[in-house]
């Protein structure tokens, strides 16, 4: 079992049949992660009172991430005076380093539960640079509180998105192709409440008894 398309044809390509090779089913709780626990002054506790269009990242903080693209996209719209907020959800080997080089965004270390289903709900666009996920359970988690996503076309992620549906795919480590995409979504708020909608729309049926009804259709031997 792999994660992903791209990795399913990694293997292949390495000589191993297709016929052993599946994807592995996955789900999410989408009754936690939903729309409805969007709270206005959910950022407050963590310092942030802006007013802005809210990116969120949730993730390990790693350099793996390619959280410079997402630094240096930010900064870019942030020196255009474009209306935007970023958060990090998350912890790791980086977060020093990234609350130095970008002390405006807002940093909350782990979350988890309803806490983190709070922050999903409670942004606007979620932002997700890197080239090395080979899923991105985080995606979904997004999708599911009706965020669109802006993704890399390098990793898994890009096979949870729907280029220009629920969200858009960008070159992969191009920050100036990322800028664009994230100030599209700010400039047009119909485009990116539609993609919301949409992006809901394609995890509603990612629920756990449904993948492991997947998951368990796979292993059936004909």
């Amino acid at each position: 079992f792999v994660n992903s398309e791209q990795y399913r044809q990694s293997w292949v390509e390495r000589g191993i049949d297709p016929g052993k090779l599946k994807i592995l089913p996955r789900g999410l709780d989408t009754r936690l992660f939903t729309p409805g626990r969007s709270d206005p002054d959910f950022w407050k506790q963590f310092g942030s009172n802006g007013r802005g269009v809210r990116l969120l990242f949730v993730g390990r903080v790693s350099k793996e991430k390619d959280l410079d693209i997402l630094v240096q996209a930010f900064r870019n719209l942030r020196q255009d005076n474009v209306p935007v907020e970023l958060s990090v959800v998350g912890h790791g080997p980086y977060s020093a380093a990234l609350a130095k080089i970008l002390p405006d965004a807002c940093y909350t270390g782990y979350l988890e539960g309803t806490d983190l289903a709070r922050a999903y709900a409670s942004s606007d666009i979620f932002v997700f640079p890197s080239t090395t996920d080979t899923f991105g359970n985080v995606i979904i988690e997004a999708q599911a509180a009706g965020l669109p996503v802006i993704v890399s076309d390098i990793g898994g992620p890009r096979e949870l998105v729907n280029d220009g549906v629920n969200g858009l795919i960008t070159k992969a480590l191009d920050v100036a192709d990322f800028t664009r995409a994230i100030r599209r979504l700010i400039e047009d708020e119909p485009l990116r409440k539609e993609m919301g909608v949409a992006a809901r729309r394609s995890v509603e049926d990612r629920s756990w008894p449904n993948a492991f009804r997947k998951f368990w259709a796979t292993t059936k031997i004909a």
